[in-house]
């Protein structure tokens, strides 16, 4: 079982002046003995290295290893490791070494130093070379000369930091979409000279970049009207169809509610799925010129931030009857789906015939998916990202009013 465990460790090590290529210096294991049960990481690499020549990192057992032989001169090497123990665990060991003198050479104590963390907040979208953090070493209190450079974090280079001044700034568009976080780690050389000796010390920190969603997109319909007809009279709570907005944000902003434009008691509209019933009863009567009854409405979608778009819907309540046993279309449905996909994103719809009023459901309940009792749409219940192959099909039945649980046929959809 594991404990919570820091985000980052900061380690000092003198490596022994009997090391050589291929002698291991350090092992990330050796921090978490008695600490953690089975701890042994899943995944080992290194992130940086000040000389990424000489050193090589072993995966899953954490060793750290010289590719040739080192200098013994005293000198200092800074190397910033990531070790994943599960999906959600991770601890990146910021470890600075000190190579062990010659004999007869007097050593330079090895530096103590630790690391801090701060927390800045940032606009999607701001211009590129807004400056997020101004001289890194007086925000994280460090006194003397210094020398900035990010070790880690910064893959697609959307950030960069004065050598000189410290100040951290964007070099290109960061997005919410794409990425909410961004953790920059932040080497600091500090030059301190006393009367004797001038000695360097590496000093970490962790910076982490937090962007903020703004509202870029509105909702659209991709449909200008939603149309449908039924046979017969029709009860109240009968359901119509479902209307749905797409908009490009995520987060709160592409978090849609649905409302009808006017108040009106005909329909019914579900705020949040944007399913559509009716609100009272439709009688259909054999008097001339009653054969046919338009009912109509508009739904406005909505996000947080007050963009909208809007969509009708028609009703045509026609005499007389159609519906017969309904019928899936296909014996098969395949859909492709990314194995990134989020809780709610629509893979497909399952399309039937013979009845205009059939109802879906799940025969096998399945962890990933579920399908839309009234659509038919297939949606991802659950993140993807964590599925197995064991839970890449589901089995899906429909059943028609009124007679529930008549099981038409199986459809099985297959998650490439």
């Amino acid at each position: 079982m594991f404990l919570r465990l820091p985000s980052y460790v900061f380690v000092s090590h003198e490596v022994s002046s009997n090391a050589q290529s291929g002698s291991a210096v350090y092992n990330v294991s050796d921090w978490l003995s008695g600490v953690v049960v089975s701890s042994k990481p899943r995944d080992v690499s290194l992130l940086y290295a000040s000389d990424r020549k000489l050193f090589n990192v072993t995966s899953p057992s954490g060793s750290v290893r010289l590719n040739h032989d080192p200098p013994h001169d005293d000198t200092l090497y800074s190397l910033a490791v990531l070790a994943e123990y599960q999906p959600n665990i991770s601890v990146i060991f910021l470890i600075c070494l000190k190579m062990a003198a010659e004999l007869g050479t007097p050593p330079i104590p090895l530096p103590t130093s630790g690391y801090d963390e701060i927390t800045v907040q940032v606009l999607e979208n701001v211009p590129v070379g807004t400056v997020l953090v101004e001289d890194l070493g007086s925000v994280v209190d460090i006194r003397g000369g210094r020398q900035y450079d990010i070790m880690s974090g910064n893959d697609e280079g959307l950030f960069e930091i004065d050598h000189v001044t410290g100040n951290i700034f964007t070099r290109a568009e960061v997005d919410y979409e794409r990425c909410r976080s961004h953790r920059l780690v932040v080497q600091i050389t500090v030059n301190e000279t006393d009367v004797l000796v001038a000695t360097e010390t590496a000093v970490f920190a962790v910076v982490i970049i937090s962007v903020d969603d703004v509202n870029e997109y509105r909702p659209v319909f991709p449909v200008p009207v939603y149309r449908r007809t039924v046979f017969g009279s029709q009860s109240s709570g009968s359901f119509v169809t479902t209307v749905r907005a797409v908009d490009q944000d995520t987060g709160r902003f592409g978090q849609l509610r649905y409302r009808p434009q006017t108040p009106t008691s005909s329909f019914v509209v579900d705020r949040t799925s944007g399913h559509v019933w009716l609100g009272n009863p439709v009688a259909m009567t054999s008097r001339p010129g009653d054969d046919v009854i338009k009912l109509g409405m508009t739904v406005v979608a909505e996000d947080a931030g007050g963009w909208a778009d809007q969509v009708h819907v028609e009703l045509t309540v026609r005499q007389g009857s159609t519906d017969s046993e309904p019928s899936f279309t296909a014996d098969t449905f395949e859909f492709d789906v990314e194995g990134s996909a989020t809780a709610g994103h629509v893979i497909g719809r399952l399309s039937v015939t013979g009845s205009e009023s059939a109802l879906f459901s799940v025969r096998r309940p399945s962890r990933y998916f579920t399908v839309d009792r009234h659509t038919g749409r297939v949606v991802v219940a659950r993140d993807l990202q964590t599925s197995s192959s064991a839970d890449s099909q589901v089995y899906v039945v429909i059943s028609a009013r009124p007679t529930v649980a008549c099981l038409l046929t199986t459809s099985v959809i297959k998650v490439e």
